[in-house]
């Protein structure tokens, strides 16, 4: 059965970007395959002994202590059950293997290309329904997510680029895949993940020349603003959006009634909530009715809104500073991992808790089915830890599998549960040892 569930995480990682439908069933089927699995005391010891873990349920504690002071309980269940999704996490954390961590985030590398693809479809003129077309490559509000993901992706494939045991030919697909990819990030409309992936290549290079700042940094004003001005020049759709966001925000005063305008109220009314309740927020589920009073006070003309498209916003009017403390600890968690864990996976905790750290600026996106689903997911993969057969089976000291000189009549099974403890194997460019 965990052979299953760990295909079932596969599944999910390949359907994320794809299919909201497909990655709500391989959940179900995840969910359920946990439960006839058993081990739950192992599991469950693997699960309290892991900080990410912890960091969500404290978070998510937090909320729920949000409810003694709010007005609108069942607005504030509401509220708890958006953000609820994180939970997935220490499941996908008991479901995954150590050494298959990279087939997980292929899979997801691979449902951001078949994005990618169909994107290509349309911009040629080959694919076409709903709002579909040259002219908008995804559907409905897709790039609010896709266009992060595909910066991510990008981060990824560079980095095992730059770090992985990837040599000879099999290197020239994935040099042509990130073009594609890199390309494919200035024809569609997502802001967001075109502002994360300029910072996500800016932290590649200084992660490239770790001791050597002042190339990093000069390669970093160099190529950045050539790439910036590459796409600005040669993309239609890229040169729009920038102009768009810029003549928005030259004209918030005049016409609030924008994508960037309703953001910067958005902003400004939030604040002058928090200013009010700075350090326990309005309670858990009153956003609504806050941002409502507030924006009869100052913006009556203005429409109401439960979403400021800000993460840290939406946090702090509810559950104030305790609150943001406890949003920043799910990241603060995965840098405390890259300082202290020296596993070769170091490099994508810092871009992993950056890249949600930068977008959670323009969106609520622990709230988004995709971009929370991804959080756990990738956030269950960065924490699964080699030692955890300790967590799993409660033992101090690896199990005595072998009998005799020289291994002799060894337990196949036996070996097999003691895997992390016979064998070392990092596939992230790091030597592989076995004893």
């Amino acid at each position: 059965m965990s052979g299953i569930n760990s295909w079932l995480v596969v599944l999910l990682a390949f359907f994320l970007p794809i299919s909201t439908s497909a990655v709500t069933v391989a959940a179900f089927l995840l969910i359920a395959g946990w439960f006839l699995e058993g081990e739950f005391k192992e599991r469950l010891r693997e699960i309290g002994t892991n900080p990410m873990c912890l960091a969500v349920f404290a978070y998510l504690g937090v909320m729920a202590i949000g409810l003694l002071w709010s007005a609108h309980i069942n607005a504030g269940y509401a509220a708890i059950e958006e953000q609820s999704k994180i939970l997935m996490l220490p499941l996908f954390l008991t479901a995954i293997r150590h050494e298959h961590r990279w087939r997980y985030l292929g899979a997801f590398i691979a449902g951001v290309t078949v994005i990618m693809c169909s994107t290509y479809l349309a911009w040629f003129g080959l694919l076409q329904y709903a709002d579909v077309t040259p002219l908008h490559l995804t559907k409905k509000t897709t790039h609010v997510f896709y266009n992060p993901m595909l910066a991510f992706a990008i981060y990824l494939l560079l980095h095992q680029l730059c770090w992985g045991e990837v040599w000879g030919w099999r290197r020239w697909p994935l040099f042509a895949l990130v073009g594609l990819m890199v390309f494919n990030m200035f024809i569609t409309e997502g802001r967001t993940g075109q502002l994360v992936f300029f910072i996500l290549m800016a932290l590649l290079l200084i992660q490239c020349f770790p001791k050597n700042l002042k190339k990093a940094a000069l390669l970093t004003v160099l190529l950045l603003p050539l790439v910036f001005a590459t796409g600005y020049l040669g993309s239609p759709v890229f040169r729009e959006r920038i102009d768009l966001a810029h003549r928005e925000m030259d004209d918030y005063r005049n016409n609030p009634r924008t994508s960037v305008g309703l953001r910067l109220l958005y902003a400004k009314n939030c604040w002058r909530i928090i200013t009010r309740h700075p350090w326990l927020g309005v309670g858990t589920g009153d956003f609504f009715s806050a941002y409502a009073r507030m924006n009869w006070m100052f913006s009556r003309d203005m429409p109401f809104t439960d979403n400021p498209h800000n993460q840290y916003f939406l946090t702090v009017v509810q559950l104030g500073l305790f609150g943001l403390a406890s949003l920043l600890a799910l990241f603060v968690v995965q840098m405390v991992q890259a300082w202290r864990l020296s596993d070769g996976w170091s490099r994508i905790r810092i871009a992993f808790s950056l890249f949600f750290l930068v977008i959670m600026i323009a969106e609520s996106y622990l709230v988004i089915v995709e971009t929370s689903l991804l959080f756990a997911l990738v956030g269950a993969v960065l924490g699964k830890r080699v030692e955890n057969w300790q967590a799993r089976t409660g033992r101090s000291a690896p199990p005595q599998v072998l009998t005799g000189q020289d291994g002799a009549g060894a337990d196949p099974d036996a070996l097999t549960e003691a895997g992390p403890a016979l064998a070392t194997v990092e596939n992230n460019g790091d030597s592989v040892r076995r004893g």
